[in-house]
Protein backbone atom coordinates (compact mmCIF):
# COMPACT_ATOMS: atom_id res chain seq x y z
CA UNK A 1 0.00 0.00 0.00
CA UNK A 2 1.49 3.07 -1.06
CA UNK A 3 1.93 5.88 1.78
CA UNK A 4 -0.54 8.72 2.07
CA UNK A 5 0.19 12.03 1.27
CA UNK A 6 0.94 14.02 4.06
CA UNK A 7 -1.72 16.25 3.25
CA UNK A 8 -4.01 13.73 3.07
CA UNK A 9 -3.60 13.41 7.01
CA UNK A 10 -6.64 15.56 8.90
CA UNK A 11 -4.20 15.56 11.78
CA UNK A 12 -1.28 16.49 9.53
CA UNK A 13 -3.57 19.57 8.79
CA UNK A 14 -5.35 20.33 11.78
CA UNK A 15 -1.45 20.63 13.55
CA UNK A 16 -0.10 22.62 10.41
CA UNK A 17 -3.01 24.73 11.01
CA UNK A 18 -2.62 25.35 14.76
CA UNK A 19 1.21 25.66 13.86
CA UNK A 20 0.24 28.30 11.07
CA UNK A 21 -1.49 30.18 13.66
CA UNK A 22 1.11 29.72 15.89
CA UNK A 23 3.48 31.35 13.42
CA UNK A 24 1.33 34.05 12.89
CA UNK A 25 0.78 35.06 15.94
CA UNK A 26 4.83 34.97 16.35
CA UNK A 27 5.05 36.99 13.65
CA UNK A 28 2.54 39.86 14.83
CA UNK A 29 3.93 40.14 18.16
CA UNK A 30 7.76 40.59 16.81
CA UNK A 31 6.37 43.09 14.21
CA UNK A 32 4.76 45.07 17.20
CA UNK A 33 8.54 44.63 18.96
CA UNK A 34 10.04 45.99 15.92
CA UNK A 35 7.71 48.67 15.06
CA UNK A 36 7.71 49.54 19.00
CA UNK A 37 11.58 49.65 19.47
CA UNK A 38 12.33 51.50 16.51
CA UNK A 39 9.80 54.00 17.06
CA UNK A 40 11.20 54.32 20.83
CA UNK A 41 14.64 54.59 19.30
CA UNK A 42 13.74 57.57 16.72
CA UNK A 43 11.73 59.20 19.37
CA UNK A 44 15.12 59.39 21.48
CA UNK A 45 16.90 60.25 18.68
CA UNK A 46 14.44 63.39 18.09
CA UNK A 47 14.44 64.59 21.71
CA UNK A 48 18.28 64.06 22.19
CA UNK A 49 18.41 66.54 19.01
CA UNK A 50 15.81 69.10 19.72
CA UNK A 51 17.59 69.40 23.62
CA UNK A 52 20.92 69.85 21.91
CA UNK A 53 19.23 72.50 19.27
CA UNK A 54 17.56 74.27 22.16
CA UNK A 55 20.77 74.24 24.80
CA UNK A 56 22.80 75.89 21.47
CA UNK A 57 20.14 78.68 20.50
CA UNK A 58 19.59 79.38 24.03
CA UNK A 59 23.65 79.73 24.33
CA UNK A 60 23.66 82.24 20.81
CA UNK A 61 20.74 84.08 22.30
CA UNK A 62 22.25 84.90 25.71
CA UNK A 63 26.30 85.05 25.23
CA UNK A 64 26.30 85.79 21.51
CA UNK A 65 27.08 84.66 17.76
CA UNK A 66 30.98 83.96 18.76
CA UNK A 67 29.98 82.03 22.16
CA UNK A 68 28.05 79.99 20.05
CA UNK A 69 30.26 79.45 17.36
CA UNK A 70 32.51 78.49 20.41
CA UNK A 71 30.27 75.98 21.96
CA UNK A 72 30.01 74.20 18.24
CA UNK A 73 33.43 73.60 17.81
CA UNK A 74 34.01 72.44 21.20
CA UNK A 75 31.06 70.08 20.62
CA UNK A 76 32.92 69.09 17.61
CA UNK A 77 36.08 68.18 19.64
CA UNK A 78 34.83 67.01 22.80
CA UNK A 79 35.30 62.78 22.07
CA UNK A 80 31.25 62.65 22.81
CA UNK A 81 29.12 60.88 19.84
CA UNK A 82 31.92 62.43 17.81
CA UNK A 83 31.23 59.22 15.04
CA UNK A 84 27.84 59.93 14.88
CA UNK A 85 26.70 63.56 15.42
CA UNK A 86 25.64 66.05 13.08
CA UNK A 87 26.28 69.56 13.34
CA UNK A 88 26.10 72.34 10.71
CA UNK A 89 25.70 75.87 11.16
CA UNK A 90 24.52 77.76 7.45
CA UNK A 91 23.69 80.96 6.09
CA UNK A 92 21.15 82.28 4.40
CA UNK A 93 22.13 80.83 1.30
CA UNK A 94 22.80 77.36 2.90
CA UNK A 95 26.69 77.75 2.83
CA UNK A 96 27.85 75.37 5.83
CA UNK A 97 30.16 78.24 7.92
CA UNK A 98 30.46 75.60 10.61
CA UNK A 99 30.00 71.58 11.50
CA UNK A 100 31.43 68.11 10.16
CA UNK A 101 28.95 67.83 7.31
CA UNK A 102 26.83 69.70 4.54
CA UNK A 103 24.08 68.73 3.27
CA UNK A 104 23.67 66.84 -0.11
CA UNK A 105 22.79 67.92 -3.17
CA UNK A 106 24.05 71.89 -1.65
CA UNK A 107 21.13 73.55 -0.37
CA UNK A 108 19.39 75.78 2.24
CA UNK A 109 17.56 73.62 4.71
CA UNK A 110 14.34 74.96 3.98
CA UNK A 111 12.56 73.00 6.78
CA UNK A 112 12.78 74.55 10.59
CA UNK A 113 11.78 71.33 12.73
CA UNK A 114 13.01 68.21 12.57
CA UNK A 115 13.62 66.30 9.45
CA UNK A 116 15.27 63.15 7.53
CA UNK A 117 18.06 64.96 5.29
CA UNK A 118 21.08 62.96 3.39
CA UNK A 119 23.99 64.64 4.18
CA UNK A 120 28.49 64.39 3.19
CA UNK A 121 30.22 63.70 6.37
CA UNK A 122 33.54 62.98 6.69
CA UNK A 123 33.83 62.70 2.60
CA UNK A 124 30.69 60.27 2.19
CA UNK A 125 27.15 60.25 1.92
CA UNK A 126 24.93 59.89 4.77
CA UNK A 127 21.09 59.35 6.13
CA UNK A 128 20.92 61.82 8.80
CA UNK A 129 18.24 62.82 11.14
CA UNK A 130 18.36 66.38 12.59
CA UNK A 131 16.39 69.35 14.54
CA UNK A 132 16.79 72.61 11.97
CA UNK A 133 16.17 76.48 13.76
CA UNK A 134 16.61 79.49 12.37
CA UNK A 135 18.35 82.20 13.72
CA UNK A 136 18.82 85.73 13.47
CA UNK A 137 20.12 87.00 9.86
CA UNK A 138 18.61 83.68 8.47
CA UNK A 139 21.43 81.44 9.17
CA UNK A 140 19.90 78.18 10.14
CA UNK A 141 21.40 75.44 12.83
CA UNK A 142 21.21 71.50 12.10
CA UNK A 143 21.65 69.25 15.10
CA UNK A 144 21.60 65.53 14.85
CA UNK A 145 22.80 62.10 14.30
CA UNK A 146 23.47 60.15 11.63
CA UNK A 147 20.69 57.20 11.22
CA UNK A 148 23.74 54.30 10.26
CA UNK A 149 23.29 52.87 13.79
CA UNK A 150 19.49 53.13 13.80
CA UNK A 151 19.70 50.97 10.65
CA UNK A 152 21.91 48.68 11.92
CA UNK A 153 19.54 47.78 14.74
CA UNK A 154 16.41 47.62 12.84
CA UNK A 155 18.35 45.18 10.49
CA UNK A 156 19.27 42.96 13.11
CA UNK A 157 15.76 43.33 14.75
CA UNK A 158 14.76 42.66 11.37
CA UNK A 159 16.79 39.25 10.83
CA UNK A 160 16.14 38.17 13.99
CA UNK A 161 12.58 38.60 13.86
CA UNK A 162 12.83 36.62 9.98
CA UNK A 163 15.16 34.02 11.70
CA UNK A 164 12.25 33.06 14.38
CA UNK A 165 9.33 33.32 12.40
CA UNK A 166 10.93 30.97 9.74
CA UNK A 167 11.67 28.72 12.48
CA UNK A 168 8.87 28.81 13.98
CA UNK A 169 7.34 27.47 10.61
CA UNK A 170 10.15 24.64 10.52
CA UNK A 171 9.25 23.42 13.85
CA UNK A 172 5.34 23.71 13.03
CA UNK A 173 5.64 21.49 9.78
CA UNK A 174 8.27 19.38 11.76
CA UNK A 175 5.81 19.41 14.47
CA UNK A 176 2.56 18.90 12.57
CA UNK A 177 4.61 15.55 11.11
CA UNK A 178 5.79 14.20 14.04
CA UNK A 179 1.56 14.50 15.36
CA UNK A 180 0.62 13.15 12.54
CA UNK A 181 3.38 10.22 12.57
CA UNK A 182 2.03 9.37 17.14
CA UNK A 183 -1.90 9.44 15.11
CA UNK A 184 -1.00 7.10 12.66
CA UNK A 185 0.86 4.80 14.62
CA UNK A 186 -2.39 4.55 17.18
CA UNK A 187 -4.93 4.52 14.22
CA UNK A 188 -3.01 1.98 13.10
CA UNK A 189 -3.97 -0.55 15.70
CA UNK A 190 -7.85 0.19 14.99
CA UNK A 191 -7.20 -0.31 11.03
CA UNK A 192 -5.18 -3.61 11.73
CA UNK A 193 -7.87 -4.65 13.76
CA UNK A 194 -11.17 -3.56 11.97
CA UNK A 195 -9.40 -5.15 8.50
CA UNK A 196 -9.31 -8.27 10.40
CA UNK A 197 -12.72 -7.81 11.11
CA UNK A 198 -13.65 -7.78 8.24
CA UNK A 199 -11.99 -10.59 7.13
CA UNK A 200 -14.21 -12.51 9.19
CA UNK A 201 -12.19 -13.22 12.43
CA UNK A 202 -14.82 -11.12 15.47
CA UNK A 203 -12.36 -12.25 18.10
CA UNK A 204 -9.84 -9.69 17.21
CA UNK A 205 -10.21 -6.30 19.83
CA UNK A 206 -8.46 -3.47 19.88
CA UNK A 207 -5.48 -2.92 22.26
CA UNK A 208 -6.09 -0.91 24.37
CA UNK A 209 -3.90 1.49 26.46
CA UNK A 210 -3.97 2.35 30.19
CA UNK A 211 -4.04 6.03 30.12
CA UNK A 212 -7.63 7.66 29.52
CA UNK A 213 -7.43 9.26 26.19
CA UNK A 214 -9.89 9.96 22.99
CA UNK A 215 -7.71 6.69 21.19
CA UNK A 216 -8.12 4.49 24.32
CA UNK A 217 -11.83 5.84 24.93
CA UNK A 218 -12.49 5.14 21.11
CA UNK A 219 -11.11 1.34 21.16
CA UNK A 220 -13.27 0.92 23.73
CA UNK A 221 -16.59 1.73 22.19
CA UNK A 222 -15.58 0.21 19.52
CA UNK A 223 -14.16 -3.38 21.75
CA UNK A 224 -17.86 -2.84 22.87
CA UNK A 225 -18.89 -2.94 19.55
CA UNK A 226 -17.30 -5.48 18.23
CA UNK A 227 -18.10 -7.67 21.46
CA UNK A 228 -22.20 -6.90 20.95
CA UNK A 229 -21.49 -7.90 16.76
CA UNK A 230 -19.93 -11.23 17.90
CA UNK A 231 -22.16 -12.17 20.23
CA UNK A 232 -24.85 -11.09 17.87
CA UNK A 233 -23.36 -13.49 15.46
CA UNK A 234 -22.82 -15.88 17.67
CA UNK A 235 -26.73 -15.84 18.32
CA UNK A 236 -27.42 -16.00 14.37
CA UNK A 237 -25.20 -19.29 14.34
CA UNK A 238 -26.77 -20.72 17.05
CA UNK A 239 -30.53 -19.86 16.12
CA UNK A 240 -29.50 -21.07 12.77
CA UNK A 241 -28.48 -24.17 13.76
CA UNK A 242 -31.11 -24.74 16.13
CA UNK A 243 -33.49 -23.91 13.79
CA UNK A 244 -32.31 -26.64 11.37
CA UNK A 245 -32.32 -29.24 14.05
CA UNK A 246 -35.44 -28.52 15.18
CA UNK A 247 -36.85 -28.39 11.75
CA UNK A 248 -35.07 -31.42 10.58
CA UNK A 249 -37.44 -33.94 12.78
CA UNK A 250 -40.46 -32.16 12.29
CA UNK A 251 -40.49 -32.12 8.47
CA UNK A 252 -39.26 -35.66 8.01
CA UNK A 253 -42.03 -36.81 10.67
CA UNK A 254 -44.72 -35.26 8.30
CA UNK A 255 -42.84 -36.45 5.42
CA UNK A 256 -42.65 -39.70 6.52
CA UNK A 257 -46.82 -39.52 7.38
CA UNK A 258 -47.50 -38.01 3.89
CA UNK A 259 -46.14 -40.84 2.20
CA UNK A 260 -47.79 -43.17 4.17
CA UNK A 261 -50.78 -41.73 4.13
CA UNK A 262 -50.55 -41.96 -0.03
CA UNK A 263 -51.67 -45.66 -0.29
CA UNK A 264 -53.80 -45.80 3.38
CA UNK A 265 -57.67 -44.79 3.50
CA UNK A 266 -59.43 -42.08 3.11
CA UNK A 267 -60.09 -41.77 6.92
CA UNK A 268 -56.90 -42.96 7.76
CA UNK A 269 -55.96 -40.12 5.66
CA UNK A 270 -57.49 -37.99 6.97
CA UNK A 271 -56.21 -38.33 10.47
CA UNK A 272 -52.89 -37.82 8.94
CA UNK A 273 -53.68 -34.52 7.36
CA UNK A 274 -54.99 -33.55 10.57
CA UNK A 275 -51.63 -34.50 12.39
CA UNK A 276 -49.79 -33.04 9.57
CA UNK A 277 -51.70 -29.84 10.33
CA UNK A 278 -51.26 -29.42 14.38
CA UNK A 279 -47.55 -29.65 13.47
CA UNK A 280 -47.21 -26.89 10.70
CA UNK A 281 -49.28 -24.63 13.05
CA UNK A 282 -46.54 -25.19 15.82
CA UNK A 283 -44.04 -24.37 13.31
CA UNK A 284 -45.87 -21.47 12.96
CA UNK A 285 -45.64 -20.75 16.18
CA UNK A 286 -42.43 -21.37 16.81
CA UNK A 287 -41.37 -18.52 13.26
CA UNK A 288 -43.46 -16.35 15.19
CA UNK A 289 -41.79 -15.65 18.48
CA UNK A 290 -38.94 -16.15 16.56
CA UNK A 291 -39.60 -13.13 14.83
CA UNK A 292 -41.20 -11.48 18.07
CA UNK A 293 -37.40 -11.75 19.57
CA UNK A 294 -36.13 -10.34 16.60
CA UNK A 295 -38.46 -7.24 16.33
CA UNK A 296 -37.59 -6.52 20.11
CA UNK A 297 -33.65 -6.90 19.88
CA UNK A 298 -33.41 -4.77 16.72
CA UNK A 299 -34.17 -2.21 19.57
CA UNK A 300 -37.37 -0.20 17.10
CA UNK A 301 -39.24 -0.21 20.14
CA UNK A 302 -37.02 2.37 22.14
CA UNK A 303 -39.05 4.88 19.98
CA UNK A 304 -41.89 4.59 22.26
CA UNK A 305 -40.02 4.50 25.29
CA UNK A 306 -42.07 6.41 28.25
CA UNK A 307 -42.23 6.66 32.06
CA UNK A 308 -43.89 3.19 33.55
CA UNK A 309 -45.52 2.92 36.58
CA UNK A 310 -44.82 -0.38 37.85
CA UNK A 311 -46.92 -1.18 40.36
CA UNK A 312 -49.89 -0.42 38.43
CA UNK A 313 -47.92 -2.85 35.43
CA UNK A 314 -47.75 -6.00 38.11
CA UNK A 315 -51.12 -5.28 39.61
CA UNK A 316 -52.52 -5.48 36.10
CA UNK A 317 -51.26 -8.72 35.45
CA UNK A 318 -51.47 -9.88 38.17
CA UNK A 319 -55.55 -9.76 37.78
CA UNK A 320 -55.11 -11.21 34.83
CA UNK A 321 -53.11 -14.69 36.05
CA UNK A 322 -54.62 -14.94 39.49
CA UNK A 323 -58.22 -16.37 38.22
CA UNK A 324 -55.92 -18.47 36.21
CA UNK A 325 -53.93 -19.90 39.42
CA UNK A 326 -56.88 -20.22 41.48
CA UNK A 327 -59.05 -22.48 39.38
CA UNK A 328 -55.70 -24.49 39.62
CA UNK A 329 -55.52 -24.47 43.22
CA UNK A 330 -52.82 -22.32 43.40
CA UNK A 331 -51.86 -18.62 44.42
CA UNK A 332 -50.39 -15.26 42.97
CA UNK A 333 -49.39 -12.47 45.70
CA UNK A 334 -48.04 -8.94 44.55
CA UNK A 335 -45.97 -7.21 46.45
CA UNK A 336 -44.73 -3.72 45.58
CA UNK A 337 -42.85 -1.38 47.85
CA UNK A 338 -43.08 2.45 47.78
CA UNK A 339 -43.90 3.38 43.90
CA UNK A 340 -41.12 2.53 41.33
CA UNK A 341 -40.96 3.20 38.21
CA UNK A 342 -39.31 2.58 35.22
CA UNK A 343 -38.15 3.77 31.79
CA UNK A 344 -39.46 1.81 28.59
CA UNK A 345 -42.73 -0.22 26.76
CA UNK A 346 -45.23 -1.05 28.97
CA UNK A 347 -46.84 -3.43 26.72
CA UNK A 348 -43.09 -5.54 26.35
CA UNK A 349 -42.60 -5.18 30.11
CA UNK A 350 -45.53 -6.55 30.85
CA UNK A 351 -45.51 -8.97 28.02
CA UNK A 352 -41.74 -9.99 29.79
CA UNK A 353 -43.25 -10.76 33.24
CA UNK A 354 -46.14 -12.60 31.84
CA UNK A 355 -43.80 -14.81 30.44
CA UNK A 356 -41.98 -15.26 33.80
CA UNK A 357 -45.25 -15.93 35.03
CA UNK A 358 -46.34 -18.47 32.39
CA UNK A 359 -43.15 -19.98 33.10
CA UNK A 360 -43.93 -20.45 37.00
CA UNK A 361 -47.37 -21.86 36.38
CA UNK A 362 -45.74 -24.36 33.71
CA UNK A 363 -43.17 -25.45 36.18
CA UNK A 364 -43.51 -24.49 40.03
CA UNK A 365 -45.73 -26.60 40.90
CA UNK A 366 -44.67 -28.39 44.44
CA UNK A 367 -43.58 -31.80 43.78
CA UNK A 368 -45.02 -33.35 46.89
CA UNK A 369 -48.42 -32.36 45.74
CA UNK A 370 -51.00 -31.92 42.63
CA UNK A 371 -52.14 -28.17 43.54
CA UNK A 372 -51.55 -25.12 41.28
CA UNK A 373 -48.34 -23.03 41.95
CA UNK A 374 -47.99 -20.80 44.82
CA UNK A 375 -46.04 -17.66 42.51
CA UNK A 376 -45.11 -14.19 44.63
CA UNK A 377 -44.64 -11.34 42.23
CA UNK A 378 -41.98 -8.24 43.99
CA UNK A 379 -40.89 -4.99 42.98
CA UNK A 380 -39.08 -2.71 44.72
CA UNK A 381 -36.56 -0.03 44.56
CA UNK A 382 -32.64 -1.87 43.85
CA UNK A 383 -29.13 -0.74 42.77
CA UNK A 384 -27.96 -2.56 39.33
CA UNK A 385 -24.45 -2.75 38.56
CA UNK A 386 -21.94 0.36 39.38
CA UNK A 387 -24.46 1.07 42.14
CA UNK A 388 -26.77 2.32 39.45
CA UNK A 389 -30.32 3.32 40.82
CA UNK A 390 -33.38 1.02 39.73
CA UNK A 391 -36.21 -1.52 40.03
CA UNK A 392 -36.06 -4.89 40.73
CA UNK A 393 -38.76 -7.49 39.98
CA UNK A 394 -38.70 -10.96 41.27
CA UNK A 395 -41.19 -13.91 40.19
CA UNK A 396 -40.93 -16.67 42.41
CA UNK A 397 -42.38 -20.07 42.53
CA UNK A 398 -41.95 -23.20 45.16
CA UNK A 399 -41.73 -25.78 42.56
CA UNK A 400 -38.60 -28.14 42.42
CA UNK A 401 -36.30 -25.59 40.81
CA UNK A 402 -34.05 -26.55 38.08
CA UNK A 403 -30.41 -27.70 37.84
CA UNK A 404 -27.55 -25.40 38.64
CA UNK A 405 -25.41 -26.25 35.94
CA UNK A 406 -28.84 -25.16 33.47
CA UNK A 407 -29.03 -21.61 35.72
CA UNK A 408 -26.42 -19.99 32.95
CA UNK A 409 -28.63 -21.39 29.52
CA UNK A 410 -31.82 -20.54 30.71
CA UNK A 411 -33.11 -17.47 28.48
CA UNK A 412 -30.39 -18.97 25.38
CA UNK A 413 -33.13 -19.74 22.39
CA UNK A 414 -34.57 -23.34 22.03
CA UNK A 415 -32.38 -24.24 25.47
CA UNK A 416 -34.97 -26.28 27.65
CA UNK A 417 -34.15 -27.45 31.24
CA UNK A 418 -36.86 -30.05 31.08
CA UNK A 419 -37.16 -32.55 28.33
CA UNK A 420 -41.12 -33.00 29.16
CA UNK A 421 -41.82 -31.82 25.54
CA UNK A 422 -43.60 -28.58 26.74
CA UNK A 423 -42.64 -25.44 25.34
CA UNK A 424 -40.32 -24.47 22.50
CA UNK A 425 -37.70 -23.02 24.21
CA UNK A 426 -38.50 -19.16 23.64
CA UNK A 427 -40.33 -18.28 25.98
CA UNK A 428 -37.15 -16.75 27.98
CA UNK A 429 -35.31 -16.13 25.05
CA UNK A 430 -38.14 -13.17 24.48
CA UNK A 431 -37.78 -12.05 28.28
CA UNK A 432 -34.27 -11.81 27.88
CA UNK A 433 -34.36 -9.90 24.64
CA UNK A 434 -37.02 -7.15 26.17
CA UNK A 435 -34.55 -6.69 29.20
CA UNK A 436 -31.52 -6.01 27.23
CA UNK A 437 -33.73 -4.04 25.41
CA UNK A 438 -34.60 -1.51 28.58
CA UNK A 439 -30.76 -1.36 29.03
CA UNK A 440 -31.76 -4.13 32.31
CA UNK A 441 -30.67 -7.54 33.52
CA UNK A 442 -32.49 -10.84 33.69
CA UNK A 443 -30.83 -13.24 36.48
CA UNK A 444 -31.96 -16.94 37.60
CA UNK A 445 -31.44 -18.53 40.91
CA UNK A 446 -32.74 -21.24 43.05
CA UNK A 447 -34.20 -20.97 46.09
CA UNK A 448 -34.79 -23.95 47.61
CA UNK A 449 -37.42 -24.28 47.42
CA UNK A 450 -38.40 -22.84 43.89
CA UNK A 451 -36.61 -20.74 41.36
CA UNK A 452 -36.78 -17.18 41.31
CA UNK A 453 -36.68 -14.74 38.12
CA UNK A 454 -35.10 -11.64 38.96
CA UNK A 455 -35.37 -8.63 36.15
CA UNK A 456 -33.39 -5.53 37.15
CA UNK A 457 -34.30 -2.02 34.95
CA UNK A 458 -32.82 1.10 35.47
CA UNK A 459 -34.73 3.81 37.23
CA UNK A 460 -35.77 6.61 34.58
CA UNK A 461 -33.81 9.89 34.60
CA UNK A 462 -35.30 13.13 37.03
CA UNK A 463 -37.94 15.17 35.05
Amino acid sequence: MAAARPWSSVAFRLALYYGGLLVLTMAIVLSVFYVQTVGVLGARMDRQAENHLRRLVEHGAKYGQEALEGEIRWMLQDGVNTDTEILMLTDAQGHVLLGNAAPWPPRRLSTVGVRDVKVRRAGALVAGRVAVAELPGGRLLAVGSDLQAQRHMEELIGRASFMAAFIALVMAVVGALVFRRVVDDRAADIRSTMARVAAGDLRQRIPVAGRDDEFTLLGRDINGMLDRLEHLMEGIRHVSNTIAHNLRTPLTRMLLQLRGAEQAPAAEQAATLARVAREVEELGVVFDKLLQIAEVESGTSRTRFARVEVRDLLLDVADLYAPVLEDSGGSLRAQVQDAPAALGDADLLASAIANLIDNAIKYGRAPEGGRGADIVLHAAPAQGPGGAPGIAVTVRDHGPGVEPQALEQLGTRFFRARTDGQGYGLGLSSVRAIVELHGGRLEFANTHPGMQARIWLPAPPPA
